[in-house]
Order: C-alpha cells, then sequence, then structure tokens
C-alpha cells in the first residue's frame, strides 16, 4: 500500500469510467482527504488562532496547528488538508443539528403547509417566532444528548424551566443556545489544553445559514463569526486539493484565498454575551452532571426493568 499526500495526482478517468459517468477520459483525479480535514480547508481554517465551528449531523470545533499533539479527554488531533498540518478538534455533539431537525418534524404537516403560504422554508417560519424570544429563552434550558453515546446508554435529553410563557419559538431558540453552549464550554476545555486562544470563528455547515443562530454564537463565544459563501465546504475543500494537485495553484495557501470568499459577519453583542456568559456559568455548563445520576435511574427503571422498591 503507498501513502498519498493530499493534492496529489492518482490517476485519470478511464474511457470506461467516461461512459458512465460523463467525465472527460483523461481527466485528473486528486486525492483529497477526510470529511472533517477538507470541510476546514474548504472554510478557510490553515492558520492558528481561528477556530471552526462545523454544524451538521455530528457537531464539532477545532483549530489549526503545526505540531502533533497526544490525545486527551478534551483534544482530539486530526491530519490537516495541508500535508504536514493538523487540526485539532474538541468533543462534539452526536446528533448535532438533527436537534433542529426534531423540533420541525414536531411540528407536522401544518405548519409546514402555513410556510408554504407565506412563501418561505419551516425553518425560516420558526426562526421569524424565535428572534422575537430573549436570549435565554426566558429559562428555557435545553441538554442536546438525544442521540446517547454507545457507553453512556443513560444520557437523554432534556428540557427544564418551562412555564405558560414558552412557546415552540421559545423551544427553538433554546436548542440553538444549547447547541452552541455545549460547543463553548467543549471548545474551551481543548483550547485550554492547547493554550491557544482563537480570536475568529467560521461557522460552516447547514445551520449557518441561520441569521439568529450565527448571532447566537458569536454572542455565546464572545468572538466575531463569518459565514462564507460557500457554506458547505466539504465539496469547496475537495476542489481545493484538486487545484493545487493540477498546478491551477500554486498551493493550499493561493488556492485558499482564491476559492474561499467571506459572506457575513457577526459580531457580539456586549449585553447579549454578558446575559448568556452568567447563564452559562451559573446554571448550564454543570446541568449535565447534576441531571447524570437521576438520568440513570430512569434508565435502569425504564430500560433495564430494575425497578427500586
Amino acid at each position: 500500500m503507498k501513502c498519498i499526500c493530499r493534492g496529489e495526482i492518482i490517476g485519470r478517468v478511464t474511457a470506461g469510467a467516461s461512459k458512465l459517468t460523463g467525465l472527460p477520459e483523461g481527466l485528473p483525479v486528486a486525492a483529497t482527504a477526510n470529511d472533517k480535514a477538507v470541510e476546514a480547508l474548504g472554510s478557510g481554517l490553515i492558520e492558528p488562532n481561528i477556530g471552526l465551528l462545523s454544524l451538521g449531523t455530528y457537531t464539532t470545533a477545532m483549530v489549526f496547528g503545526s505540531e502533533y499533539r497526544d490525545e486527551t479527554e478534551n483534544v482530539f488531533t486530526n491530519l490537516s488538508s495541508v500535508p504536514h498540518q493538523y487540526l485539532y478538534e474538541c468533543a462534539g455533539i452526536r446528533g448535532g443539528m438533527w436537534h433542529i431537525s426534531w423540533i420541525l418534524e414536531l411540528l407536522g404537516k401544518e405548519f409546514a403547509d402555513k410556510a408554504v403560504l407565506c412563501g418561505c422554508s419551516v425553518e425560516e417560519l420558526l426562526e421569524q417566532e424565535a428572534v422575537a424570544v430573549p436570549a435565554g429563552s426566558d429559562g428555557l434550558l435545553i441538554v442536546p444528548d438525544w442521540l446517547a453515546p454507545a457507553d453512556k446508554l443513560h444520557k437523554k435529553g432534556v428540557m427544564i424551566g418551562f412555564d405558560q410563557r414558552h412557546t415552540r419559538g421559545h423551544i427553538y431558540r433554546a436548542m440553538m443556545e444549547a447547541l452552541a453552549m455545549r460547543m463553548k464550554n467543549n471548545f474551551d476545555a481543548m483550547n485550554k489544553d492547547l493554550g491557544s486562544s482563537p480570536e475568529q470563528f467560521i461557522v460552516c455547515g447547514g445551520g449557518s445559514n441561520s441569521d439568529l443562530f450565527m448571532q447566537i454564537i458569536a454572542d455565546v463565544f464572545g468572538v466575531t463569526a463569518l459565514r462564507n459563501r460557500v457554506n458547505g465546504a466539504a465539496g469547496l475543500g475537495s476542489a481545493i486539493c484538486a487545484a493545487v494537485g493540477t498546478g491551477y495553484y500554486g498551493g493550499f495557501n493561493e488556492a485558499v484565498q482564491k476559492m474561499v470568499h467571506q459572506e457575513k459577519v457577526f459580531t457580539r453583542d456586549e449585553e447579549q454575551h454578558k446575559r448568556y456568559k452568567a447563564i452559562n456559568e451559573g446554571a448550564y455548563k454543570n446541568l449535565t452532571a447534576m441531571l447524570s445520576e437521576t438520568l440513570q435511574t430512569i434508565h435502569n427503571v425504564v430500560e433495564n426493568q430494575s425497578y427500586i422498591i
């Protein structure tokens, strides 16, 4: 087996493949990298002091570096698409943006039909309601553990703090806030181990299409959040590898400069940032640990039928 470097030409489209795909015979085929690595490249993460938040079905965050780091509880080291460079990835959220999809599914066909009549998507319609909800969702907090890890099956999602004020707009916003605060805490733990402090955040994936979510991220993390024109960045990262491999650009830095473009910048609101910091440090950061014993008991009773007498 031969190890191939990212951006290296590994062959050309054959006559048979050309007939099946419509791609020109002889077209160069370039090696790329794993999904998170090409996503980072396509987002423009090729220098330190910038973070990347990937809002996908598995939501995670990472930073760029030039040294291999041994794995810790808070840091996973991955190979960057840029040869001889690395990505440091923090703990993520299983299910990630699916938590948002779950809420939309609960609203059902009637709400979807209403969105059609309004000429917008269900996400846009619900976001209109969520925008009117204050930061902190009037005390509604969510633990986004709908998909438990295999070694901790007792972990469950939790919504806590309901009262008569709360609407579907509150639930939608509270879920965004939960994803943002969980990832901030994971990201901070990683950067403490690394001794780094990113000054900006690139946000990619489907969730970055939401201006509300982008602003929540800027306010929770307390840093500038950037959205690129192409925010589904894995395909673009693969294209950058091909552009470098074929010599269209002289290197990865040049290719990123030419192919990755910012669309919108979100700066933190100081009052909202202070509010989220108080909520996170005063309540949210410890919520999962506080609920752990209760969730374990519920799991034992309901799932294992270990009734307590």
